[in-house]
Formats: C-alpha cells, structure tokens, sequence
C-alpha cells in the first residue's frame, strides 16, 4: 500500500472516529441529568405543596429541544379542575421558584372561548392557537393562584391560524372579520392575530408570507 493509500485510510478512519464522537455526544445531550432533575424536584417542593397541593403530578420534564429559554428542567403537574398542564421551574435568570399556570390556563381557555368564531371564518378543524407567553403575565406580579380572569389581562396574545393552503387574496379581510367576531362577544379588547401556511406534509410554506394584525 502506498503512502497516499494509506493517508487517505488515516483520514477516514479519523472521521469515522469523529463522527462517531458527535454521535455519542449528541445522544448524551438527550439524556436527563438525574441528579439535576432531582434537584429540581426538591427545590419545588415546598412551593408545589403552598399554591398547587391539588394538582396531580406528572413527572419531572427535561427540555432536550432547548424549546424554552426560562429551564432546563421542570415539575411537570396538571391541576384538575380546569385540566390545565402546566410546570413548576427555578428561572435560570432570576433563580426564583416559579409556574406557568396562568399563562398556560388563560391560553387553554381563550382558545376554547374563539373555536366558534375561528371555524365560522376560516372552516370547521381549522388548526390555530392561543398563547399568553409567560414572560408576559410573569410581569403581572400575579399570586400563583389567583382567579383573575384573561379579560382583565392588559396583555395582548397571540393568535395565529395556521391553513394547509396556499394565502388567499381575502385573507387580511378574514383575519378583520375575525378580531371584530372577538372584540363583539367581549372575549378580548387587544390582541394580535397572523396567518401562517403549511403544505400536505404540514410543513411551514415560508414563501407564503402570512398576514398579521393587531386589533
């Protein structure tokens, strides 16, 4: 075998090796840290057992994604009166004990209270959400229990109507006549609303820009 053969081997075998590296390393990454989100449990305890003693525990959750910016891990509960899902978390900013209840509360219940009057608008099953980020009513300095209703809420959220199509020319009218549907039955006074498209596979059509509007 030559010298060149062999380099060439030399290399592959390095990137083999490599590859195999990122591999493990990427799978590790996907993996819960057991003593962290023991840590995480014991840190919540107390603050699970003052506000939230009646709801049901549902493990601990790791976010693997990176889909929040506020935790790694979190108590996972679900309280069964309303059936809301909801964490328990230590904000990495702010080191304080905290919950998104209310932000996943309200979301789950505005976007009960609009099902009507988006299906009459944009078709029955239309697919869409209602959130109230966390951030949002984090700043509301709300008691972790308390029963204020998303009406009084000066929070606007986002809603945003997501259509397995292409944009259509009566779009922003639709989306109008959908804020003037909510602001008549008194669900919201503020809020904003955008469209977004997505193809037979569900996946995002970026080239159909979706309209957005504040109301």
């Amino acid at each position: 075998m030559n010298a060149f053969a062999k380099k060439v081997l030399s290399l592959f075998g390095v990137m083999v090796v490599m590859s195999g590296l990122v591999v493990f390393l990427y799978v590790q990454s996907m993996e819960p840290d057991e003593p962290e989100a023991d840590r995480v449990g014991r840190e919540t305890k107390s603050y699970i057992a003052k506000y939230f003693k009646q709801a049901e525990l549902q493990g601990v959750f790791y976010d693997a994604a990176g889909k929040y910016s506020e935790f790694d891990y979190a108590v996972q509960l679900q309280e069964p009166k309303t059936n809301t899902e909801f964490f328990v978390y230590i904000d990495q900013q702010t080191k304080q004990v905290t919950d998104t209840y209310l932000s996943e509360q309200w979301s789950q219940e505005l976007t009960e209270q609009i099902r009507p009057l988006v299906e009459n608008i944009f078709g029955k099953g239309t697919v869409y959400r209602a959130v109230y980020y966390q951030d949002d009513v984090q700043q509301l300095k709300l008691d972790p229990t308390s029963s204020s209703k998303y009406q009084k809420a000066k929070i606007p959220p986002f809603i945003t109507i997501t259509l397995q199509r292409d944009r259509l020319p009566t779009e922003e009218k639709n989306l109008m006549r959908l804020a003037t549907a909510i602001k008549k039955k008194k669900l919201l006074r503020h809020g904003n609303l955008t469209t977004e498209y997505i193809n037979v596979n569900g996946v995002l059509q970026e080239e159909e820009i979706g309209f957005n509007t504040y109301f």
